[in-house]
């Protein structure tokens, strides 16, 4: 047998291979290749609108002055600040602003008595592009006694 007809039988042996989980998995919502199981690959987007959020943390001193937060004045990492304070937050969590409001007050010189979220959301519409200003989250929410 020749080189070329072995790295021919080769190549044959390799895509059958390939039809092997087809032939051997009998699932219901299986019906093209085997990766296509997984939403990753089969139906990544759920149905319905598609939306893009964009976050900013502000934190506001006993005084009202406000000023942007970005991760330095927290002291994490961007995508850390997202998942442990931004995301939570966003979701109605006030653990999470009261840990970023207690740590921002143990690391930094100026004190902060509120941190607000706010939020805005892209959507995707037949003329273009939509931009909502959602309702800011704050923590600690103003109570009617300290709001006079």
């Amino acid at each position: 047998m020749s080189a070329q007809t072995k790295i021919s039988a080769f190549i044959l042996l390799v895509l059958a291979l390939h039809g092997l989980p087809v032939l051997s998995y009998q699932g219901a919502q299986q019906t093209r290749w085997p990766f296509l199981v997984w939403a990753m690959y089969a139906q990544s987007t759920p149905p319905g609108p598609i939306e893009a959020f964009t976050y900013q943390l502000v934190a506001i001193s006993p005084q009202g002055t406000t000023r942007k937060l970005s991760s330095k004045d927290v002291g994490l990492s961007t995508p850390a600040l997202g998942s442990r304070v931004t995301r939570p937050m966003s979701r109605g969590d006030t653990s999470a602003g009261r840990w970023a409001l207690d740590r921002m007050n143990r690391l930094g010189p100026d004190s902060v008595a509120q941190i607000r979220l706010e939020t805005l959301r892209y959507r995707l519409v037949e003329s273009g592009i939509a931009v909502d200003t959602l309702p800011a989250v704050v923590y600690p929410p103003t109570t009617p006694a300290s709001a006079r």
